[in-house]
């Protein structure tokens, strides 16, 4: 069995994703209560949205209870752009696991995100000089991996240089052929983490791609933007069938959403982020999305953004998903119950599948 520990929903959905295309079984939980009876078991912590202590704690016991099924491979799952409590939540897992070294791969070649001479770019450019910069909860201020962890202990290293015989190791990589140098040289003698292009080059030693099984998308389908992304914002604006949440009146909310609905067999629900704080705005948002599930019947939604994905399976009640399409790297479609759930990080583009659906006039 392969484990992974993902700090948010759509970090989880991605590796899930990629098992998949390589002809594995998996099953994603959102609490500890594991069965291990697929080829990868994927607990996501939603930890990179609370605080750093509860963070820790959360990693430490989906930790504990992963290591009692001795998998062959136990991945940490971080964010590309290193968001998140990723060096405090490594370190309790290189506790538990009984090492003492880690070796983090968090660039992204096959998105544009490459570390270089010890700095982070975005498609080229210095990651600070991007959108980056304005994360609302953990903006990346400071190009520089280092200064990024907030831990100058590191060491950002080649794949050519020497390793050290404990600490920690950040890797640099510009191109798929670093990443998959960089899997053929660390061992299960470190802690392993990173982004979906060092988990896909660890799946690759063992496994080959298998062919995916076709997908018919089911209506109503509800659109969920909870992210930030400008690119985002300006599209889903430019829809005759989106609706911006309410702080109040969600009855007469509701009431608009069931007439889009059953006009258009289709929803977008957006949020305005100066009105409240991102929690605050992800709870509510959730709550309003349960609703409209319940009383329009929907069978399908998409969701932009792993925390905001958390708070909606949390309103849900939904704690285990199975895997059953990949629409392209990161955005994953995944059930529970008569329940198809799709699930995307902000900062990725949306798949033609999902642009064909809203931006037709039907």
């Amino acid at each position: 069995m392969i484990a992974v520990i993902a700090d948010d929903f759509t970090g989880a959905a991605e590796l899930a994703g990629i098992s998949l295309r390589y002809g594995l079984s998996v099953t994603v939980y959102l609490d500890n209560d594991v069965n291990a009876d697929t080829d990868v078991v994927v607990v996501s912590t939603d930890s990179r949205s609370m605080q750093k202590a509860a963070a820790v704690y959360c990693t430490a016991e989906a930790v504990e209870t992963l290591m009692k099924y001795q998998p062959t491979l136990l991945y940490k799952k971080i964010d590309s752009v290193l968001r998140g409590y990723v060096i405090e939540e490594l370190k309790v897992q290189m506790e538990l696991t009984e090492k003492n070294k880690i070796f983090i791969l968090p660039a992204n070649p096959s998105l544009g995100r490459t570390i270089s001479d010890g700095e982070y770019f975005i498609q080229g450019k210095k990651i600070a000089a991007t959108a980056f910069a304005y994360d609302p909860e953990f903006p990346v201020k400071n190009s520089k991996v280092v200064n990024i962890l907030n831990d100058d202990t590191i060491e950002v290293l080649k794949h050519n240089d020497w390793l050290p015989v404990e600490g920690i190791v950040v890797g640099e990589a510009k191109t798929k052929e670093d990443v998959l140098a960089w899997a053929n040289i660390v061992d299960e003698t470190w802690v392993l983490a990173g982004a979906g292009d060092f988990y896909t080059a660890l799946l690759e030693k063992e496994h080959s791609a298998k062919p995916q099984q076709k997908m018919e998308l089911l209506s109503p389908h509800l659109y969920v933007c909870g992210t930030a992304f400008a690119e985002r914002k300006q599209f889903i604006k430019s829809l005759n069938c989106c609706l911006y949440m309410q702080e109040e009146n969600n009855e007469s909310w509701l009431q608009q959403a069931s007439v889009i609905l059953k006009k258009q067999n289709k929803l977008v629900v957006a949020i305005d982020e100066s009105q409240q704080t991102a929690l605050e705005l992800r709870t509510a948002m959730a709550r309003l999305v349960n609703e409209i599930v319940v009383r329009e019947n929907v069978k399908e939604i998409f969701i932009e953004g792993g925390s905001t994905a958390a708070a909606v399976l949390e309103e849900l009640n939904i704690i285990k998903l199975t895997t059953v399409n990949e629409f392209s790297k990161g955005v994953v479609r995944m059930k529970a119950g008569d329940l198809f759930i799709t699930v995307k990080p902000g900062s990725y583009n949306l798949p033609e599948e999902i642009k064909n659906i809203y931006n037709s006039h039907r």
